[in-house]
């Protein structure tokens, strides 16, 4: 990517609330993605979709991509943390055509969470998270893509008008793609008219000290953490784990107690 094309995205994310990184995936990776998410749905009520960086090779690709780390860091910060990673099989028929924002379960749209001094408005200064959609399948106007309502991501009120989906846009991808958005923004899946799935993985990403659906840390797999390298406890947020140690004997870039505590570790 060059700096003109980087600069392009941080635009349309900035503007219009999303923005699409095309040639993210091969059609290899695709391939793979798909025959692990058929795989997978056999297991799904039992949480086969859910983290998929545990559950094949593949899916580890979605924190190893240069050009879409460096987007998210751009608006989250360097020390961004994965919040999740599901996979999605839309069938034939389904897909409501219905709006909402993310960050509605643990994130800064959570309902009950809301003060009255909020007087009903949510943070639209910044970007407070990202979602990514791996597009393993083909994105189009047929197969329920997904549509957006551009710029809602500065409407500060909370509540979403009926009018929202007459201004929402489909948002077509080619395969390998990945459609980066503002959780903040209007958005929902379009009904899928063909005959055929459509294969996508959700890759939500958070600040550093926001709280996750999951803690990273102590769900990822030992052996997918060594392969993911020297930022792999940054990206699965060892920094972010709260002491049960006083201060003093506790190191926060590892998320442990100190060498000398060590006989206090738990897990």
């Amino acid at each position: 990517m060059t700096d003109a094309e980087f600069e392009a995205h941080v635009a349309s994310l900035k503007g219009d609330g999303y923005t699409v990184l095309p040639g993210m995936l091969t059609n290899d990776e695709c391939d793979a993605a798909t025959e692990a998410l058929e795989r997978l749905a056999k297991d799904e009520e039992r949480g086969g979709f859910e983290c998929l960086f545990n559950k094949a090779r593949v899916f580890e690709r979605i924190y190893q991509l240069p050009d879409h780390l460096r987007l998210i860091r751009h608006f989250l910060g360097p020390d961004a943390l994965l919040g999740a990673a599901h996979g999605r099989i839309l069938e034939p028929g389904e897909g409501s055509g219905g709006l909402h924002a993310d960050g509605a379960i643990t994130g800064h749209l959570r309902e009950r969470s809301q003060a009255p001094a909020d007087e009903g408005r949510r943070i639209v200064s910044h970007a407070m998270a990202l979602n990514n959609i791996f597009c393993i399948s083909e994105f189009t106007s047929r197969n329920g893509a997904t549509m957006v309502v551009p710029g809602s991501h500065h409407i500060a009120s909370m509540e979403i008008p009926e009018s929202a989906v007459e201004k929402s846009r489909i948002v077509e991808a080619d395969r390998g793609s990945v459609i980066v958005f503002v959780s903040n923004i209007w958005h929902g899946t379009s009904k899928n008219r063909t005959r055929g799935r459509r294969y996508a993985v959700l890759s939500p990403w958070r600040r550093n000290w926001q709280k996750g659906a999951y803690d990273m840390s102590r769900i990822v797999k030992p052996d997918v953490l060594e392969r993911a390298g020297e930022e792999g406890k940054l990206i699965f947020g060892f920094d972010t784990r709260a002491p049960y140690l006083e201060h003093w004997q506790w190191d926060r870039e590892t998320g442990e107690p100190k060498p000398e505590f060590e006989a206090f570790k738990r897990d």
